[in-house]
């Protein structure tokens, strides 16, 4: 067999592309609404995968476990959509209201390997719309800003940057930015 310069690396492609092709077949992803443990496991994979990807630290992690907290024990209107595929949970969004017309989007994430399949988008569009249907005005966010992927998706939705700061608290020389989306003239 006669192999040309470059074949190689054409051919690990190929083989990487059916991989991942592969993969997602057996991606049968449904969505939920949040039950018990669920908040726990999902500050947990927040912790995990910012301190792997960003670098935040542990007090990143007292931050995440903290909003949960108060979640759980005020239970201000709101909701936790939570993704799973074969039972595990692989994606995650929730909204809690501010007050009477303004709702925060919160704990977004979707683990690595179910990212780029339109994951995303499915648990905004669930979001959103409860939003809308609890008639809520506003709805904001908090994000850092190197995350460029997500600023996409929120600014798809109608979301525009309001605001930056910058936050030492969890690593030196991160930016934080709040993004909102208006629904209905307030």
């Amino acid at each position: 067999m006669i192999r040309l310069p470059g074949s190689e690396v054409f051919i690990n492609r190929m083989v990487a592309i059916r991989n991942i092709m592969d993969s997602q077949k057996d991606k049968d992803v449904t969505i939920r609404t949040q039950k018990p443990g669920d908040a726990g496991y999902i500050a947990y994979r927040h912790c995990v995968l910012y301190e792997k990807e960003y670098g935040l630290g542990g007090t990143f992690e007292h931050y995440v476990l903290d909003s949960f907290a108060k979640y759980i024990e005020h239970r201000p209107a709101g909701e936790i959509w939570v993704a799973e595929c074969n039972g595990q949970i692989v994606g995650s969004i929730g909204i809690v209201s501010t007050d009477k017309s303004t709702a925060q989007l919160r704990w977004f994430l979707i683990e690595p390997e179910f990212r780029g399949i339109g994951l995303g988008r499915q648990l905004m569009i669930r979001a959103v719309d409860y939003c809308k249907q609890k008639k809520f005005s506003r709805v904001f966010l908090w994000t850092i800003q190197s995350l460029k992927i997500s600023h996409h998706l929120y600014s798809s939705f109608g979301f525009i940057p309001v605001e930056q700061a910058v936050n030492n608290t969890w690593k030196k020389g991160v930016v934080e930015e709040r993004w909102e989306l208006l629904l209905k003239p307030a």
